[in-house]
């Protein structure tokens, strides 16, 4: 993780700067600073107290459940302007989860130990984070939803669209076929009818995409 002064950030991106002045007080933000995460580093860590709200400013990460036994179960993307560790903020959530950076992600980090009291006062902030949840609520449902009313072949390119990186399908099969609901047999054979059909290439233990425009047309049917 690299940590970069706010101002410095805000010099050079003007509009995103004034987008956090929409949602957060000034104060808070003169307290916050700028981190940036490597593709597959780990954002937030399940077995470890979130010290700050994330505002995701660019970039795309995975959240995952760990069970008692110590499997992940992934159950969420993050993208552009979704918040991490907004649960622990309001202390809904008791036990936080593993949240991975999917490529170069860059966020706003602004610490609880400070802000916790002033962010839970205004009133500004908790109605967008009120919305924020609710839209949130609303696409885990969409995402329950697809899974039965779709086929297979649909759901899947959408999700390979939300987790590739630089145009590389790299995810291990068992959690994809977990998060798409079929089995490790079935997610194995459509990967292979993608293969005939043109739709990406195996190399090595990655699948490259060679039809980015195809899985976007069958992704299309779960929205």
């Amino acid at each position: 993780m690299e940590k970069i002064l706010l101002k410095e950030y805000a010099a050079q991106s003007v509009d995103r700067y004034r987008s956090m002045q929409a949602i957060f007080p000034e104060a808070l933000l003169h307290q916050a600073y700028i981190c940036k995460f490597s593709c597959n580093e780990y954002i937030v860590r399940f077995d470890e107290d979130i010290r700050c709200l994330f505002l995701l400013l660019d970039g795309r990460a995975k959240i995952y459940l760990v069970h008692e036994n110590g499997k992940r179960a992934l159950i969420q993307f993050l993208e552009k302007n979704d918040f991490i560790g907004e649960l622990s903020l309001i202390e809904a959530e008791e036990h936080s989860k593993d949240v991975v950076a999917i490529n170069d992600c860059t966020c706003l980090a602004i610490p609880l130990a400070s802000a916790k009291k002033q962010l839970l006062e205004d009133n500004a902030f908790l109605l967008h984070l009120s919305k924020y949840l609710g839209d949130k609520l609303l696409k885990r449902t969409e995402h329950y939803t697809a899974m039965q009313d779709y086929e297979l072949k649909n759901r899947l390119a959408k999700y390979i669209l939300q987790i590739e990186n630089n145009g590389y399908f790299q995810e291990k099969l068992t959690e994809t076929a977990e998060y798409v609901g079929v089995s490790y047999r079935h997610l194995l054979y459509t990967l292979n009818k993608f293969r005939e059909e043109g739709l990406l290439e195996k190399r090595g233990r990655q699948y490259f995409i060679v039809s980015k425009e195809a899985l976007e047309k069958l992704s299309l049917k779960t929205n």
